[in-house]
Protein backbone atom coordinates (compact mmCIF):
# COMPACT_ATOMS: atom_id res chain seq x y z
CA UNK A 1 0.00 0.00 0.00
CA UNK A 2 2.86 2.37 0.82
CA UNK A 3 4.45 1.73 -2.58
CA UNK A 4 1.17 2.51 -4.34
CA UNK A 5 0.82 5.80 -2.44
CA UNK A 6 4.36 6.79 -3.45
CA UNK A 7 3.66 5.87 -7.06
CA UNK A 8 0.44 7.93 -7.10
CA UNK A 9 2.21 10.89 -5.48
CA UNK A 10 5.06 10.79 -8.01
CA UNK A 11 2.56 10.38 -10.85
CA UNK A 12 0.59 13.44 -9.74
CA UNK A 13 3.77 15.53 -9.44
CA UNK A 14 4.94 14.32 -12.85
CA UNK A 15 1.58 15.25 -14.44
CA UNK A 16 1.73 18.73 -12.88
CA UNK A 17 5.30 19.19 -14.09
CA UNK A 18 4.42 17.98 -17.60
CA UNK A 19 1.46 20.35 -17.86
CA UNK A 20 3.69 23.20 -16.71
CA UNK A 21 6.30 22.33 -19.32
CA UNK A 22 3.67 22.25 -22.06
CA UNK A 23 2.22 25.61 -20.96
CA UNK A 24 5.55 27.38 -20.43
CA UNK A 25 6.25 28.28 -24.09
CA UNK A 26 2.76 29.76 -24.43
CA UNK A 27 3.24 31.88 -21.30
CA UNK A 28 6.64 33.08 -22.44
CA UNK A 29 5.31 34.13 -25.86
CA UNK A 30 2.27 35.86 -24.36
CA UNK A 31 4.16 37.64 -21.59
CA UNK A 32 5.25 40.72 -23.59
CA UNK A 33 1.63 41.31 -24.61
CA UNK A 34 0.28 41.07 -21.08
CA UNK A 35 0.12 44.34 -19.17
CA UNK A 36 -0.19 42.89 -15.68
CA UNK A 37 2.89 41.68 -13.81
CA UNK A 38 1.11 38.94 -11.92
CA UNK A 39 1.07 35.21 -12.42
CA UNK A 40 2.86 35.00 -15.76
CA UNK A 41 5.83 37.04 -14.54
CA UNK A 42 6.19 34.82 -11.47
CA UNK A 43 5.77 31.68 -13.59
CA UNK A 44 8.50 32.74 -16.01
CA UNK A 45 10.88 33.73 -13.20
CA UNK A 46 10.38 30.43 -11.41
CA UNK A 47 10.89 28.49 -14.66
CA UNK A 48 14.08 30.48 -15.27
CA UNK A 49 15.36 29.71 -11.77
CA UNK A 50 14.54 26.03 -12.25
CA UNK A 51 16.49 26.07 -15.52
CA UNK A 52 19.45 27.66 -13.71
CA UNK A 53 19.29 24.96 -11.03
CA UNK A 54 19.15 22.21 -13.66
CA UNK A 55 22.28 23.69 -15.28
CA UNK A 56 24.14 23.44 -11.96
CA UNK A 57 23.72 26.94 -10.55
CA UNK A 58 22.20 27.69 -7.15
CA UNK A 59 18.69 28.35 -8.47
CA UNK A 60 18.21 31.28 -6.11
CA UNK A 61 18.48 33.75 -8.98
CA UNK A 62 17.55 33.76 -12.62
CA UNK A 63 19.96 32.25 -15.12
CA UNK A 64 21.03 35.63 -16.52
CA UNK A 65 22.06 36.81 -13.06
CA UNK A 66 23.90 33.57 -12.31
CA UNK A 67 25.87 33.92 -15.56
CA UNK A 68 27.33 37.23 -14.36
CA UNK A 69 29.14 35.62 -11.43
CA UNK A 70 30.32 32.33 -12.91
CA UNK A 71 32.31 32.17 -16.13
CA UNK A 72 31.74 28.48 -16.94
CA UNK A 73 28.95 29.18 -19.44
CA UNK A 74 30.44 32.28 -21.01
CA UNK A 75 29.06 31.33 -24.43
CA UNK A 76 25.49 31.62 -23.12
CA UNK A 77 26.20 35.00 -21.56
CA UNK A 78 27.63 36.19 -24.88
CA UNK A 79 24.51 35.04 -26.74
CA UNK A 80 22.20 36.83 -24.30
CA UNK A 81 24.31 39.99 -24.48
CA UNK A 82 24.21 39.79 -28.29
CA UNK A 83 20.40 39.71 -28.22
CA UNK A 84 20.14 42.52 -25.68
CA UNK A 85 23.25 44.54 -24.77
CA UNK A 86 24.17 44.17 -21.07
CA UNK A 87 21.28 41.76 -20.52
CA UNK A 88 22.95 39.87 -17.69
CA UNK A 89 24.05 43.03 -15.86
CA UNK A 90 20.55 44.51 -16.09
CA UNK A 91 19.08 41.24 -14.85
CA UNK A 92 21.34 41.36 -11.81
CA UNK A 93 20.25 44.93 -11.09
CA UNK A 94 16.56 44.05 -11.49
CA UNK A 95 16.89 41.13 -9.07
CA UNK A 96 18.64 43.26 -6.47
CA UNK A 97 21.93 41.38 -6.84
CA UNK A 98 23.73 44.46 -8.18
CA UNK A 99 25.78 44.81 -5.02
CA UNK A 100 27.71 41.68 -6.01
CA UNK A 101 28.85 43.30 -9.25
CA UNK A 102 32.41 44.52 -8.81
CA UNK A 103 32.52 46.72 -11.89
CA UNK A 104 29.18 48.46 -11.25
CA UNK A 105 30.13 51.67 -9.45
CA UNK A 106 26.93 53.65 -10.04
CA UNK A 107 24.74 51.39 -7.91
CA UNK A 108 21.03 50.79 -8.27
CA UNK A 109 18.97 53.51 -9.87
Amino acid sequence: MKTIRRFVFVLILWIMFSVGCVCAPFFVVCYPFCRKNGYMKNFIKSADRMCAALLGFSGRQMLSTELIYQKRMLWMKNILDEIEPQHCENSAIDEGAYSRLKDRSTGHR
